[in-house]
């Protein structure tokens, strides 16, 4: 197991080597790294240069961080056709990006959609969904680098049974889940999670390439942040879990706050004794 977290949680930075120095210093050995959230001066995928990748590259390796997944969140389920695309456009670049770097996964999750869409609504998204990823996964086998695509209850892929289904269709083995466990809830399918996770584990366990590790309690009929352990979730449900099947598996702490992710690291690490 190695312990992680979102670069951008810990702000933007002008200097990469200050940024990998605090964070292997903070405790994680690996990152998901978005550059456009991370970095000063960058604010679009355009700005990711060859010269910006290689300098990327030159210091996370020097400082012995991992970059487990680059982060690339694109919308592919859009309902205009040219936006959509040009999304997937941006995730294929990424995808060279990340053969440059070296980095095995770039991951995205699947566009909002209402959990109030008809099912002939959610039908036809899903169909443009698939059409998308159809395109990134012939681009991911040319790079040989993984899909990472995350279901969340509130976007077009909002089961693990709608998971698998996508997984099935496309049949690339380039494409591969990334698990977060808060995402996959709403405020009023709480109580049903040991279900939802349990399904997510039987019909996607051998897919699950990376997982997204925070905690929430519901407040006002709202997801509301908590530190590792001090929220509803059951991590010893999914722990347990990874201890038997994946115990080398990358855990990535998202929305990581400056003065508790030092107790997250320790939560973490608890869990899986």
């Amino acid at each position: 197991m190695k312990i992680g977290v979102r670069a951008h949680d810990f702000g933007r930075y002008s200097s990469l080597a200050d940024q990998a120095a605090t964070l292997k210093k903070a405790g994680f050995d690996c990152v998901q790294y978005a550059p456009a959230k991370a970095i000063v001066g960058i604010e679009h995928f355009d700005g990711i240069t060859p010269e910006v990748l290689h300098e990327i590259k030159t210091v996370f390796t020097k400082h012995d961080v991992e970059i487990t997944v680059l982060g690339c969140y694109i919308e592919p389920s859009l309902a205009d056709d040219q936006e959509r695309l040009d999304n997937v456009r941006i995730f294929m670049d990424n995808l060279s990006h990340a053969k440059f770097l070296g980095v095995p996964i770039v991951g995205t999750e699947t566009t909002g959609l209402s959990i109030y869409a008809t099912p002939a609504e959610r039908e036809s998204a899903y169909t443009r969904l698939k059409d998308s990823v159809l395109r990134m996964a012939e681009k991911a086998e040319a790079e040989n680098v993984l899909i990472g695509i995350e279901p969340v209850a509130e976007h077009t892929l909002n089961t693990p049974a709608i998971t698998k289904r996508l997984l099935d269709e496309v049949g690339s083995d380039k494409l591969r889940v990334i698990f977060d466990p808060v995402n996959l809830v709403l405020p009023h399918t709480i109580q049903e999670q040991d279900y939802i996770f349990t399904q997510m584990l039987e019909l996607l366990g051998d897919k699950i390439a990376v997982m997204h590790i925070k905690d929430t309690v519901i407040e006002n009929d709202t997801k509301a942040w908590r530190k590792i352990s001090e929220g509803v979730i059951n991590y010893k449900l999914i722990f347990d879990w990874l201890k038997q099947n994946k115990p080398t598996m990358r855990l990535l702490r998202e929305d990581a706050k400056m003065d508790s992710y030092h107790e997250d690291i320790a939560s973490m690490k608890k869990l899986f004794i």
